[in-house]
């Protein structure tokens, strides 16, 4: 994993200050080597970390065989905001010294997130929230938990916008760079996701989306071929995953090795075996079951810093750590894919209002949260719930596999989503025009069963339960468990994350997390009234609600809050 800080001082009065008005550190591993530039000249300071898909195509527009020079000459051209023209998952800064002036940014989704602090006579920026605290501290800046912080993790399960943890240090938004000159902190936008709408026929829509999610795909995996390296894709029971692999193996990137985690014997295991089996790749497996990997709180938080749920990140670390990625190029996923093709939205009304609350994990400590509104105004609930729920929520899961290799997911491609995001809400909503995009164009793919609704993509036969659209194979299973003859879903070790049935089933685990909370419980006691709702949503609330409760606790403990 890469480790970037930027202390840009503001008082450069001084001659020395003039010399070095910036103090940086800053490492990385050696994948991906050739995307990434550390480089200075009298003119400039430049840094950039990541993978670049477009690289080889804008140095073909340079005519220029040099990355470095090319990226200079595309700021020389382009101006502060040269890097919208790259696409990938990255971060950097340039420090243009004729004009004494810095900009700092990341890609268009944030994919990487940058958190920056404010101080006297310091502007700091990082990419690691855990670098960022130890380093304010070293120079004697207080760093203070955030009660907005605090409540949204206990509440969102994860922070949004330009809040964390701490009320010392923001997060740079998705979109957004900042510019600093004259000792003066700018942030701005350069970058909205847009969801305007088209007109063309479902026929065109599904022609056009394959056209495109092909392209994207060649981007991203012939990333790993220009370096040697071998395709390493996660694999499950949904159908992101599943177009992702397949439609790759469909192009020619036939030598995958697909990894899978969850607990032994549920779909998503079953299905990904299967459909890895078929296709003739490697395969990996990693058994969720008993939920051990949720004792490893502390580890987990010291890559987020605490601002996401901790499980999120700790599923796929149990199975990252057993693996050898110095072969491995990135690790490609099928992340955002559902809403990206279908959507969040729950009714086909594309101007519906957005609320405050919505997709939180629990609402009981809502109200506590110190805000009603957002910082940035979006367009309508699907962009709204994109940006909340996607970049800044579902994203952050990813930190955990960042620290090993680069990740990309083919639905990030910025033509492909708003693309795919401008088609009529009726065409994509519940997944309407994806299963039908799989059906026509990878008809085998469709045979395979998808997890959500347990039965084929191209299953038949459909009827209306409790006014909702129900396989009518899931019928019986229904109404077992209405009569209490069976559970059904996330009561059971059948489902995707069953935490509460790991908590049930596992007497070592609840031990574990009771003894971690009345370890660390009094790490807030300053907070009367935080130290009391914890207490409350941990001996009240389901596993999940637990979950986030220990979070944050450990977020205060590894960041010595």
């Amino acid at each position: 994993m890469s480790v970037f800080l930027l202390d840009i001082k503001k008082e450069i009065n001084s001659i020395e200050n003039r010399k070095s008005p910036y103090f940086i550190k800053y490492s990385t591993s050696e994948k991906f080597k050739n995307d990434k530039v550390n480089f200075e000249n009298d003119s400039y300071r430049i840094l950039l970390d990541g993978v670049v898909l477009n690289k080889n195509a804008i140095m073909k527009g340079f005519n220029m065989f040099d990355w470095t020079n090319c990226l200079l000459n595309l700021y020389e051209n382009k101006g502060k905001k040269f890097f919208e023209e790259l696409k990938g998952s990255y971060y950097g800064f340039i420090y243009d010294k004729r004009l004494e002036k810095f900009v700092i940014f990341s890609d268009h989704i944030g994919s990487k997130p940058l958190y920056f602090s404010e101080c006297e006579k310091n502007i700091v920026f990082s990419n690691s929230y855990k670098e960022i605290v130890q380093y304010l501290k070293s120079i004697n800046q207080q760093v203070t938990l955030s009660n907005q912080g605090a409540y949204l993790i206990l509440s969102y399960g994860y922070v949004f916008e330009e809040f964390t943890l701490t009320n010392e240090i923001k997060r740079l938004l998705v979109g957004h760079y900042a510019e600093i000159e004259h000792s003066k902190l700018r942030v701005d936008k350069f970058y909205t996701l847009s969801n305007k709408p088209v007109n063309l026929s479902e026929e065109e829509a599904i022609d056009e989306l394959d056209k495109r999610f092909r392209q994207a795909l060649k981007n991203a995996f012939d990333k790993d071929l220009e370096y040697g390296y071998k395709h390493a894709v996660a694999l499950s029971g949904g159908l992101d995953s599943r177009m992702t692999s397949w439609v790759a193996n469909d192009l020619g990137y036939t030598s995958q090795t697909n990894f899978t985690f969850s607990q032994s014997d549920y779909l998503d295991e079953t299905i990904a075996k299967k459909i890895a089996t078929d296709l003739g790749h490697e395969w990996m497996f990693k058994a969720l079951d008993h939920g051990l990997f949720l004792k490893n709180i502390d580890k987990t938080n010291e890559i987020s810093g605490g601002n996401v749920l901790y499980y999120g990140l700790a599923h796929g670390l149990s199975l990252y750590d057993y693996i050898n990625f110095n072969d491995f190029g990135m690790m490609h996923s099928g992340q955002l894919g559902d809403v990206v093709i279908s959507s969040f939205c729950n009714s086909m009304d594309r101007n519906q209002d957005y609320h405050f609350g919505d997709g939180a994990y629990s609402q009981k400590m809502l109200s506590k949260v110190a805000f009603k509104g957002f910082k940035n105004s979006y367009a309508n609930e699907e962009i709204f719930k994109i940006y909340i729920r996607g970049f800044y929520g579902a994203n952050q899961g990813l930190l955990g596999v960042m620290n090993y290799t680069e990740t990309y997911s083919p639905f990030y491609d910025i033509e492909f989503m708003e693309f795919s995001l401008s088609l009529p809400l009726e065409l994509r909503f519940k997944h309407n025009i994806y299963k039908k995009w799989i059906i026509e164009k990878y008809p085998k793919a469709a045979d395979y069963v998808w997890e959500a609704e347990k039965v084929p993509v191209n299953y038949p036969y459909w009827v209306r339960y409790k006014n909702a659209r129900v396989a009518l194979s899931q019928i019986p299973a229904l109404i077992a468990s209405k009569f209490g003859i069976k559970k059904y879903g996330l009561e059971t070790k059948n489902s995707m994350n069953p935490l509460d049935f790991w908590m049930d089933s596992n007497p070592d685990l609840k031990k574990h997390q009771d003894n971690y909370f009345q370890n660390n419980i009094m790490r807030i006691v300053n907070n009367k009234e935080l130290l009391e709702d914890c207490k409350h949503l941990y001996s009240t609330g389901s596993a999940i609600e637990k979950n986030q409760v220990l979070t944050l606790l450990s977020a205060v403990k590894i960041l010595g809050l």
